[in-house]
């Protein structure tokens, strides 16, 4: 891609300078050239754009009927990412991660969430599988997943046209399952599953956190 006057350069991104050879130590000091920096988080922004997620997660905000809603400890950090990425650099502070550090942190939380999913889920899995009506159970929730996943790739892909990779991801989104995203990009081997998850997750996630809390005022 060719420069314009709006171009924006995140780190990571590769250059090529068309300058006087004896310009180059100076175009190096002014637009970075290490290998180093683009691997590394600038922990600063990334603690503090992460400290503010927490704190807007445990905000209570008041509904009508006496009943506060607050976004918690995912839709809080989610909210405050969504709003810095937007700005993408305040002052000093960058907002954006290098894609280097970007996917290694991605991979670990993939790992993390599922392990700790396991471990924390294991032992009411199969309680629930041995107890009476646990197959049934565990049957239906296969079909309904099997079910609504199939209607959403079919409708997707030939109704509305949107392409088989973006629509992976755009059903782990949907799902708000992390896991979905890994097999998607693993299957298609490019990076379009990212496209559609990251359109759909921040709202699926945030809707999911107020509708819960929501169906629990009225029910309670």
């Amino acid at each position: 891609m060719l420069a314009q006057e709006d171009t924006v350069l995140e780190p990571g991104d590769r250059l090529r300078v068309l300058t006087r050879r004896d310009k180059l130590d100076e175009v190096s000091r002014y637009l970075g050239d290490s290998y180093r920096a683009i691997s590394e988080i600038d922990i600063l922004s990334f603690s503090l754009g992460l400290a503010l997620g927490l704190l807007l997660g445990s905000v209570p905000i008041p509904l009508p009927g006496g009943v506060d809603l607050k976004l918690g400890f995912a839709g809080g950090p989610l909210v405050v990412a969504l709003v810095l990425g937007w700005l993408g650099r305040t002052g000093r502070f960058v907002w954006g991660l290098p894609y280097s550090a970007n996917l290694t942190l991605r991979q670990i939380g993939l790992v993390m969430f599922l392990a700790g999913v396991g471990t924390r889920s294991g032992h009411a899995f199969v309680s629930t599988l041995t107890q009476g009506g646990g197959l049934a159970l565990l049957v239906a929730g296969g079909l309904i997943t099997f079910t609504v996943s199939m209607a959403t790739l079919v409708l997707g892909h030939k109704v509305l046209g949107i392409p088989m990779s973006v629509l992976t991801g755009l059903l782990g989104g949907l799902q708000t399952q992390p896991a979905v995203l890994g097999f998607a990009l693993e299957q298609t081997k490019n990076d379009l599953p990212n496209v559609g998850y990251t359109t759909v997750y921040p709202l699926a996630t945030v809707a999911k956190i107020i509708l819960a809390q929501v169906l629990l005022a009225m029910l309670l």
